[in-house]
């Protein structure tokens, strides 16, 4: 079994990965995923999919990415740790949290993905699941806390408020801007170059150089993508299958006589 997180050792060394949504859930999508050299699969629990409690479906998935070399990256619904800590048993090393506005949120969930957190005990519990070759894995603790990757999702006006002290929570992996949800938060919904939305996205990437944490968001659009890879944004979401099959099928479409 594949015990790497590729995500977390890139960024940590200022590169940069790609990824896309897999709204369907497919393992077989995750294998394409990987097969065209994705660096991570986006599996979406806050808005769909099957529940997030359901090990054995993530567990098939998990099984796939490390069949193509890609990494899942988890949005789990909130920082419940009992949920945190159930996912990362299936193998899964990197998740994200949604709405987050304090750093005492992310300091419960990074807790939970810890067995050593600030040099004393974490939150994570020790199990003979998946993660830990089923209970014989030699150094399991200390390559678990090497390898899982925690991600707190900046949308909402309180988290731009609080975003150093949130950037400032040990073993946070890395912040991701949802520039729609904050820009619904802060009055203008659908309008996420509008002025009051991109200061606060400045806010959020000035305050995540100064941190050293990285940054990623959605950009769905190559010249987007390159220009916040030039802004130092290292994760980027560049699309998902239901976007993709629609925009690729409407231009067949249009263009058969």
């Amino acid at each position: 079994m594949v015990r790497q997180n590729t995500v977390r050792e890139v960024i940590t060394d200022d590169g940069v990965v790609l990824g896309a949504r897999a709204s369907s859930f497919s393992p077989a999508l995750v294998e394409i995923y990987g097969d065209i050299g994705l660096d991570f699969v986006w599996l979406d629990f806050e808005h769909s999919g099957f529940s997030p409690w359901d090990a054995d479906k993530i567990t098939h998935l998990q099984r796939a990415a490390e069949l193509s070399g890609i990494q899942l990256l988890i949005r789990l619904p909130d920082e419940d740790p009992a949920l945190i800590r159930k996912v990362l048993d299936t193998g899964v090393r990197n998740l994200l949290i949604p709405r987050i506005e304090t750093a005492a949120e992310v300091r419960r969930a990074a807790e939970a993905t810890r067995f050593v957190y600030e040099g004393r005990p974490g939150n994570r519990g020790m199990a003979g699941q998946r993660a830990s070759g089923y209970g014989t894995t030699e150094g399991y603790a200390q390559r678990e806390d090497d390898t899982v990757n925690l991600g707190a999702m900046i949308e909402t006006e309180e988290a731009v408020d609080n975003i150093s002290d949130i950037l400032d929570v040990p073993e946070l992996g890395f912040a991701f801007v949802g520039s729609n949800d904050l820009a619904t938060q802060l009055g203008h919904p659908n309008e996420s170059d509008h002025l009051e939305v991109t200061a606060a996205i400045e806010t959020v990437e000035a305050a995540s150089r100064s941190a050293g944490v990285p940054l990623g968001a959605v950009a769905h659009a190559v010249d987007d993508a390159n220009r916040k890879i030039s802004n130092g944004y290292q994760i980027l979401r560049i699309g998902g299958e239901f976007e993709s099959a629609k925009r690729t099928l409407m231009d067949r479409m249009a263009q058969i006589e």
